[in-house]
C-alpha cells in the first residue's frame, strides 16, 4: 500500500529529489518511524534507515541537492529522536543550516557541501534543533490545494500568498481504502497512472504556475514510475529530452553540396547564399500575412 514501487536509492537514481517522509514516534522512545498514514496500514521502516540511504547516496553523488520534507503523524515523533537519527545516520553533516534570508545558489551549496534542505511542518522540532538545519515549512512553503479524488477537477489554490518562496503542487489521487481491518481516507490510487503521470501531470503545473507568482519548484507524486514524469519535468525546466539536442531544433534548409540525382551538386555559393535569402524572405513574408490576418 505503500505510495511508491521503488525505494529510497532507486527513486534517487532516477532523479528524484525531493522526499516527503511522513514521520511518526516509534515504538521506542529513540525511535522514529515512516508510517502513513498510521503504522497499523504501513509501516516503512525507521528515520535512520532512510536517512543513512540518503546520506551514503550524497556521499557519491557530490553535485545534487536533494530536499526532505517532515511531516508529521497523529502521534508526534520525539524531537530528541528525530535529531538523533540525523546524527546517527551522519546526514546532518549536509544539511544546509538555517531559514536563509535569501537562497543560496546551488553552486554554493555544493561548494559548502551543504546539499541537503530539510523542511519541518512541527514546530516543537524546530525549536529543538539549536543548530537551525530544519526550515519551519510553513514560512518558506506554498503547498496547493491537494490531494484529489479521482474525477474531480485539478485546482490551483489557495489564491492568497504571504511571503513564501517555494511552490509545491500535490499531484495526487486519492481513494478510500481498508487496511488490516481499518478504513482510511486519502490512501494511494493506483490506477489511471498513464493520464494522471502523464499529460495531466503537465497540464496541472502550468495551470498552477500561470496562477501564482512563483516558479514550481516541486510536484507531488505517487507511483513516478508508471506513466511518464520526466518528459514534462525536462519541458518545464527548458531542458532537452534525453539522446536530443538543441540542434535538431535548428531550421533545416537544403544543402546544396549533397550530389542528388539529376540536380547539380556545384550551385556557386553567391547563388546559395540567394536562395536562402530568398526562402527566408518568403518566410518572413508568409508569417507577416498570417499575422496580418490573424489581426
Amino acid at each position: 500500500m505503500g505510495t511508491q514501487y521503488f525505494g529510497i536509492q532507486q527513486q534517487l537514481n532516477d532523479g528524484i529529489r525531493g522526499l516527503h517522509l511522513n514521520i511518526t514516534q516509534g515504538a521506542l522512545a529513540t525511535d522514529v518511524s515512516l508510517c502513513y498514514p498510521d503504522c497499523n496500514a504501513y509501516n516503512g521502516g525507521t528515520l535512520k534507515d532512510t536517512l543513512t540511504i540518503v546520506k551514503e547516496w550524497l556521499d557519491a553523488n557530490q553535485r545534487d541537492v536533494v530536499t526532505i520534507f517532515l511531516e508529521s503523524a497523529l502521534i508526534r515523533a520525539n524531537p530528541a529522536a528525530v535529531l538523533k537519527a540525523f546524527a546517527d545516520s551522519g546526514a546532518d553533516k549536509y544539511v544546509l543550516p538555517g531559514k536563509p534570508a535569501a537562497w543560496p545558489t546551488l553552486q554554493s551549496m555544493i561548494g559548502n557541501r551543504t546539499t541537503l534542505v530539510v523542511f519541518a511542518d512541527d514546530n516543537a522540532l524546530v525549536a529543538a534543533n539549536t543548530k537551525g538545519y530544519f526550515i519551519p515549512l510553513p514560512d518558506i512553503v506554498l503547498r496547493l490545494e491537494g490531494p484529489f479524488a479521482y474525477g474531480t477537477e485539478w485546482t490551483c489554490g489557495p489564491w492568497a500568498r504571504r511571503y513564501e518562496s517555494i511552490l509545491v503542487i500535490p499531484h495526487l489521487i486519492v481513494q478510500t481504502a481498508t487496511y488490516n481491518g481499518r478504513t482510511y481516507t486519502d490512501m494511494p490510487y493506483p490506477f489511471n497512472l498513464g493520464t494522471t503521470n502523464g499529460y495531466q501531470y503537465e497540464y496541472h503545473a502550468v495551470n498552477c504556475r500561470g496562477s501564482q507568482s512563483i516558479w514550481v519548484n516541486f510536484m507531488e507524486v505517487d507511483y513516478y514510475s508508471e506513466g511518464d514524469v520526466f518528459t514534462p519535468t525536462l519541458k518545464l525546466n527548458a531542458l532537452p529530452y534525453p539522446n536530443d539536442d538543441v540542434s535538431n531544433f535548428y531550421p533545416k534548409f537544403f544543402d546544396a553540396t549533397v550530389a542528388i540525382q539529376g540536380v547539380s551538386a556545384s550551385t556557386p555559393a553567391l547563388l546559395l547564399s540567394t536562395s536562402r535569402f530568398v526562402t527566408l524572405a518568403v518566410c518572413l513574408t508568409l508569417a507577416l500575412v498570417i499575422d496580418v490576418l490573424r489581426i
